[in-house]
């Protein structure tokens, strides 16, 4: 996966990064994620050096709600074929 944001969803993060970089969620949390960028299906693309593929979007999502790291999650995505990336969430 090589989305910085979603690897932060993980909680998982790299030592050198301020905290007031981190996402530091709890049950409580309310979490507003916008993505924008080039999209195909379940694919997308960020400044043509990043990308999210559908799986991973899923696959944060399902270890975020198990690690009860939000309340309510709402994920907007800004591209072409954007609906497909919810294929597997």
């Amino acid at each position: 996966m090589a989305l910085a944001a979603v690897v932060l969803f993980h909680g998982r993060h790299e030592n050198a990064i301020p905290r007031s970089k981190r996402l530091l969620s709890d049950e409580g949390s309310h979490i507003l994620l916008y993505m924008t960028g080039h999209g195909i299906d379940e694919f997308l693309n960020f400044q043509d050096s990043e990308e999210l593929q559908s799986h991973d979007l899923a696959d944060a999502v399902k270890q975020m709600k198990e690690k009860r790291r939000f309340k309510e999650l709402l994920i907007m995505v800004d591209t072409c074929q954007a609906t497909t990336l919810f294929s597997h969430v």
